[in-house]
């Protein structure tokens, strides 16, 4: 039931009672209403968000135009933008703009919603210190027009905790279907021209819900027998798993050192056992390596939430490859697979020479982290298109 309404600041200020548990709560939404001849403080909620958030997701049918002068909370944790490609609206220097403006670790957290038909949200979703999370929804792409020329409408409001639970997961869903921005997605994208009268003509980017780069995975010979083996290592290691992650945690905990833990690492994780993937390398390079570290970001990604995983498994590569714990490659990016074989690829290079091979590459100066989740979602991608070719 509305309970106020009244003009402020040439926008709209609403206050509604919304049922909440165990109690009502009052719950204020501000609605801007744009014109070209008006002003209203719509850029400055957005700057606010970018100001002050520590999660920040941002979702919009179109990139146009990029405004540099955003700056990002350095204590953001988990960040997003997604664009769409319909009709070849989103525009090439917009898109290099902002990948200018992210940093390395953030690289990949720029996205496109590849996959996607009818892409056409226009929102944004923040938490902010103390939990006190907010969205705008409206007509408004981020571009200039939308605070200086167009006519717009749109909705700022204070959420709850379950409905920004509810947006994240909403994302997640979005990002499955997406891929990150990167200079070879870009390369391949084609613009709509502008037509005489101002309009756009015709995209000749692949239909919606195409993606840009196909990603046709190679059937070498005896596939088959690869897959069926595979899928013996994953059994044999679901029966050993609970062993392996005891160890980590004692490891983790200090109870044993990086010694005893490489020592008794092989009684867990071995050929005999059939439930280790790579050839023999890591031993000789990781020997000396700091297991705990690699442990306490092993568990740290373990204890992950679903929708945050891919985040911490990018902190945690990027924190082992500062304190240059070797073992952050072949060893984890292993374990990893074990663990989740439907998200996460062993880091090897085949792999990684067939990215390269369909030009296909991460974004230039991502970090190691932001590279290696680049390399997840492509694989992740690539199964999207290619149904049925997964273990």
């Amino acid at each position: 039931m509305v309970r106020r309404c009244t003009i402020l600041h040439h926008h709209w200020e609403l206050y509604f009672v919304v049922e909440s548990t165990p109690e009502k709560v009052i719950t204020r939404m501000n609605l801007f209403l744009h014109t070209p001849n008006s002003e209203s403080d719509l850029a400055d909620h957005y700057h606010r968000a970018f100001n002050k958030a520590t999660e920040l997701f941002l979702v919009t049918a179109y990139l146009t135009e990029w405004d540099v002068t955003l700056t990002l909370n350095p204590n953001c944790r988990r960040f997003r933008i997604i664009v769409g490609k319909d009709f070849g609206i989103t525009r090439k220097a917009a898109c290099e703009a902002v990948m200018r403006w992210l940093p390395a670790k953030r690289k990949g957290q720029f996205m496109v919603a590849d996959l996607i038909a009818g892409f056409h949200p226009k929102a944004m979703f923040w938490k902010e210190p103390n939990d006190l999370c907010f969205a705008i929804i409206g007509s408004s792409n981020l571009t200039r027009a939308a605070f200086e020329t167009n006519y717009e409408a749109n909705v700022f409001s204070e959420i709850s905790l379950h409905e920004y639970s509810a947006a994240k997961k909403w994302i997640r869903n979005i990002e499955k279907q997406a891929i990150s921005m990167s200079e070879d997605w870009l390369s391949q994208y084609k613009e709509a021209a502008q037509s005489k009268n101002g309009g756009r003509k015709k995209s000749v980017n692949p239909p919606a819900g195409t993606p840009l780069v196909m990603l046709k995975l190679p059937r070498p010979a005896g596939t088959k027998k690869q897959i069926a083996n595979r899928r013996i290592q994953l059994a044999a290691y679901r029966n050993h798993r609970d062993g392996l992650i005891s160890l980590f945690r004692r490891c983790a905990a200090g109870d044993i050192d990086s010694s005893e833990f490489y020592a008794q690492l092989p009684d867990h994780w071995n050929y005999e056992n059939g439930d280790r993937l790579q050839g023999a390398g890591w031993e000789r390079k990781g020997r000396d390596s700091d297991f705990r570290e690699l442990s306490r970001a092993y568990l740290k990604i373990l204890n992950a939430a679903d929708e945050e995983r891919d985040d911490v498994v990018e902190e945690e590569i990027d924190r082992l490859k500062q304190k240059r714990i070797a073992t952050r490659k072949a060893l984890l990016s292993e374990l990893l697979c074990l663990e989740y074989p439907e998200e996460y690829p062993v880091l090897n290079k085949p792999v990684q020479n067939y990215l390269v091979s369909v030009k296909f590459r991460a974004p230039r100066g991502a970090s190691e982290g932001a590279r290696y989740i680049d390399l997840d979602r492509k694989l992740r991608f690539s199964l999207l298109q290619n149904p049925g070719q997964g273990l």
